[in-house]
């Protein structure tokens, strides 16, 4: 029998990222949408809207990542699809957590003393942490297979912030005048958010799978 011929991993697709990542990106909006509305629907105290909407946060999280992953898959910049989706669930999960935090304190009445200087520089640490979760627990893996891998965490970063700017923009086009311009203006709204992240993070993905680790 012939040598068993290695199949070549494909380059990657920006297109194929896009358009996966949007749709995971806005599937993904839903969960802890839903995790608001049955908090409430439920009358639930804060002590009980705050767990559940951080594992509505969680499961963001396994679907925008299992959306990522599949993207990469049998590019020549694959990242393991289990190991990828369980970062970002958890890193969307301590996101949310991380961001209800002060809400959830206010509304149990223990709101944050903000002349306190301990509380703004745990304030702006938690900012850190929101913003970062996601992409830094992705770098671990990213890592092993480009170079400057540390460049997805930035990148993440400027993706999410220049989508909600353009959501926001396109937010103020629509009339919420009526319960349908809400729905309209609010579905608009997360598909902007979706695609602009989507691009952003594939344009930049893009060039870092310009220098993999991998040369077999």
């Amino acid at each position: 029998m012939g040598a068993t011929r290695a199949v070549q991993p494909r380059p990657f697709g920006l297109g194929w990222w896009v358009v996966l990542v949007t749709l995971g990106g806005l599937l993904s909006l839903f969960a802890p949408a839903f995790g608001f509305l049955l908090a409430e629907r439920l009358g639930t105290p804060p002590w009980l809207t705050y767990p559940t909407v951080a594992l509505a946060g969680a499961v963001m999280g396994l679907v925008l990542g299992a959306a990522q992953a599949g993207a990469l898959s049998g590019t020549a910049v694959a990242v393991p699809r289990a190991g990828w989706t369980l970062v970002t669930s958890a890193g969307a999960m301590v996101a949310w957590a991380v961001g209800m935090l002060p809400v959830t304190l206010e509304q149990l009445g223990e709101p944050l003393n903000l002349a306190s200087r301990r509380v703004l520089a745990a304030l702006l640490a938690g900012a850190v942490v929101l913003v970062i979760a996601v992409p830094a627990l992705q770098w671990l893996l990213l890592r092993r297979v480009v170079r400057k891998a540390w460049l997805w965490i930035p990148l993440t970063v400027v993706a999410a912030a220049t989508g909600l700017g353009i959501a926001w923009v396109a937010r103020q086009v629509m009339d919420p005048a009526t319960a349908d311009g809400a729905l309209t203006g609010s579905l608009a709204m997360a598909a902007v958010l979706a695609l602009a992240f989507a691009l952003v993070t594939g344009v930049g993905l893009r060039w870092l799978a310009g220098s993999p680790r991998r040369t077999d």
